[in-house]
């Protein structure tokens, strides 16, 4: 069953009026896509309550007074740098079968053979650009990295998609690696030659 999400349709637009939504709890959006274009509204508690920070919520129904239901994609979140609040949500009208493009989070599995020996489980890419039919968007790509040892990678092309899901995105990209422990430098080895010398000097006397 897809999520389900409670707009309403505004007239009014512009930063002034954006403004004064916020103030009130309501996040400005639009909804675009086949059927034109109408700028909306939603309930600010309302959104994080259903999609929160989800990256990948899939098909979402949209339901607006007067009109039948619509499925849609949350195709943009702009969240405020330092609240850390929603602050415009683009909704993108979908059909189930259409095929899509959308961010899907990395999900690494597993514990390294390396992390076994003081290697470091570095992850390169975090989510990926995915088109996919907009039913069959996954919340997440996972990604097992149990056989990586220190030095070793995986690749994009070593990851084996659902059939259906293409990648834009060289298939040399680096998801995930194990990297070696960097060498704490002693603090002999990072005192300046002369102020040892000095110090040396200082001793004899």
């Amino acid at each position: 069953m897809p999520l389900e999400l409670n707009i309403e349709p505004r007239t009014r637009i512009g930063s002034r009026e954006s403004r004064r939504m916020r103030r009130e709890g309501k996040v400005p959006g639009v909804l675009y896509g086949r059927g034109g274009e109408v700028s909306v509204s939603i309930s600010e508690h309302h959104f994080m309550t259903v999609i929160g920070y989800n990256p990948s919520p899939g098909i979402v129904k949209l339901n607006m007074p007067g009109d039948k239901p619509v499925n849609s994609i949350i195709k943009e979140v702009q969240w405020n740098p330092v609240t850390d609040r929603p602050v415009h949500i683009d909704f993108l009208r979908v059909l189930p079968s259409q095929l899509v493009t959308v961010p899907v989070p990395v999900n690494l599995e597993g514990t390294p053979k390396g992390a076994l020996h003081g290697g470091i489980l570095d992850q390169d890419m975090h989510e990926l650009n995915i088109t996919v039919k907009a039913s069959d968007i996954p919340p997440s790509i996972s990604v097992d990295v149990s056989d990586l040892e220190i030095g070793d990678s995986i690749h994009l092309s070593q990851i084996l998609l659902p059939e259906g899901m293409t990648v834009d995105a060289a298939s040399d990209l680096v998801i995930a690696s194990v990297i070696a422990p960097r060498l704490i430098k002693t603090e002999t080895e990072e005192e300046p030659a002369g102020e040892a010398e000095t110090a040396e000097a200082a001793e004899g006397e």
